[in-house]
């Protein structure tokens, strides 16, 4: 029957004899499946109506789904469902480790944990949580969610608008008046069987639905879908489907020989997604942990470097104006910060008291070993020149600066036209490329003189210095003893290279 059926339908389009013979031909044949259907009584083949029959089995449908219709629709129960669906996918183990990485345990822990030390926790117990919530599990969870997704998608289906066509007084919800279902035009249901063919097809009585509905149960605290009619009801689903009368219907009504429906095969990744989301919010702990001990870890250091409290620098690739950026999800100023106590730095160190201390090592000092002293000469010379670049990006950040004035009107548009966005990032991460590359060179040429510093301190504590023919002359020049001179200004050096690594990480 239903090859005969598709040859008829690929006669119609191939050409072969008239247009109308073939549609003929077509109505003749879905007219004999409809009559020999064993759902045959949901049709009147003589006047072109979808019976009451019909609309009786699907208020029968929604008899049985109402109750859960209604709790589906509430999104604080089916957030509780998909939560106990989790939940019952995972065993103690699994859930004493989710534990372990719930925010609020994590900063209990931070209390009385090194950071190093509780950033390792965190990543031992993301390991284990990945390990224990295998793919077996995760299936497990998608499965029993996915099949209350298609009760959802049935249950929801426009019932009570498909039954108003049945009977103009129907009222959705109210089962204590029956109905009064008469004979519609098949043609206007077209649409809604297509509907409830897609909802209806993922409800199948070959899976196990009793976990699930058990959950619904202690969820709702009732028991809103009843085993036995709910398995009744997927038996009968399940051989309409089968049967085709409802395609047969609508290609009928429709005139459609090609007529279709899509089925919405539900297809959700809770297990996936709830592993993500714990890995996720532990991962941004790590990242507040680390944010917080880095920050802890410059506040130390600038404590040792800088006696002036008032480090800000740079009126414009600066923190605060990055910030406005930030908060429009744009790209910041990220060097702001390191490149400010590169400037503070430069200013009042290295044009005063290493200068000053370089000046006596280098021209004042007989080398023996030239070619440490012109490495020496060169860096410091480099670092004396680096604080013109820092003035001119800042300057052409200024609002009446090449970038500035183009920032600034950018950032005015963005808000209602996003593309300039691009444009932003492309200016600011410019100027960040320049100032990484900035703090960068200036940290080699600190690194090389704190290296020929920590050099000359060990020799100039030998009872016979090698790299200088002239020590006692350079010690008496300098305002306090030389070695400890050096000594102090190779500490801060070495304080100001790892605080430039902690700003550029």
């Amino acid at each position: 029957m239903a090859e005969d059926l598709i040859d008829k339908v690929f006669s119609f389009f191939s050409g072969d004899g008239g247009e109308a013979d073939d549609m003929k031909i077509f109505l003749k044949q879905t007219l004999k499946d409809l009559g020999q259907n064993k759902y045959a009584k949901f049709f009147r083949v003589k006047t072109g109506e979808a019976d009451p029959m019909m609309a009786a089995f699907f208020y029968k449908v929604f008899r049985i789904m109402f109750a859960f219709r209604t709790f589906s629709r509430d999104e604080e129960k089916m957030a509780r469902l998909r939560q106990m669906i989790l939940t019952t996918s995972m065993d103690k183990s699994i859930l004493d480790t989710a534990g372990r990485l719930n925010p609020a345990s994590i900063e209990e822990r931070a209390q009385t944990t090194a950071p190093v030390d509780l950033t390792a926790q965190i990543e031992a117990d993301i390991g284990r949580l990945r390990t224990a919530f295998d793919e077996h599990r995760i299936s497990a969870a998608n499965r029993c969610y996915n099949l209350a997704t298609a009760l959802s998608q049935l249950a929801n289906f426009n019932f009570p608008g498909f039954l108003k066509k049945f009977d103009p007084n129907f009222t959705g919800g109210n089962f204590i008046v029956e109905p009064k279902f008469s004979a519609v035009s098949a043609d206007i249901i077209v649409k809604d069987l297509g509907e409830f063919l897609a909802v209806s097809h993922a409800m199948t009585p070959h899976v196990d639905w009793e976990p699930l509905l058990d959950l619904l149960k202690t969820c709702a605290g009732a028991e809103i879908l009843k085993p036995d009619h709910f398995a009744a009801m997927l038996v009968s689903l399940r051989d309409l489907h089968q049967s085709k009368m409802l395609e047969l219907i609508a290609r009928y009504a429709g005139k459609n020989p090609v007529w279709q429906w899509k089925p919405q095969i539900p297809d959700e990744h809770i297990g996936e997604a709830w592993l993500e989301a714990r890995e996720e919010e532990a991962r941004e702990n790590i990242g507040k942990i680390n944010f917080v001990q880095k920050h802890s870890q410059i506040e130390t250091l600038t404590k040792h470097i800088f006696e002036d409290a008032g480090l800000v620098r740079l009126e414009n690739y600066n923190t605060a104006k990055g910030e406005v950026l930030r908060k429009r999800d744009l790209e910041d100023f990220v060097y702001a910060e390191g490149l400010n106590y590169l400037r503070a730095f430069l200013e009042d160190y290295l044009e005063k008291e290493i200068r000053e201390l370089c000046d006596i090592l280098l021209i004042r000092g007989q080398w023996t070993n030239n070619a440490m002293s012109k490495e020496m000469s060169e860096a410091l010379y480099q670092l004396l020149e680096a604080s013109a670049p820092i003035t001119e990006l800042d300057e052409r950040l200024a609002e009446d600066g090449s970038d500035g004035s183009r920032l600034k009107a950018a950032v005015m548009r963005v808000d209602r036209d996003r593309t300039q966005a691009r444009y932003i990032n492309s200016i600011v991460g410019s100027n960040n490329e320049q100032a990484l590359e900035m703090i960068s060179a200036a940290a080699q040429n600190f690194i090389v003189i704190g290296k020929h510093l920590k050099v000359l301190i060990e020799d100039g504590q030998k009872k016979r210095p090698e790299l200088f023919l002239n020590w006692r002359e350079l010690n008496s020049v300098s305002k306090s003893p030389l070695i400890q001179r050096m000594t102090d200004d190779y500490r801060k050096i070495n304080y100001f290279i790892q605080l430039m690594r902690l700003c550029t990480q």
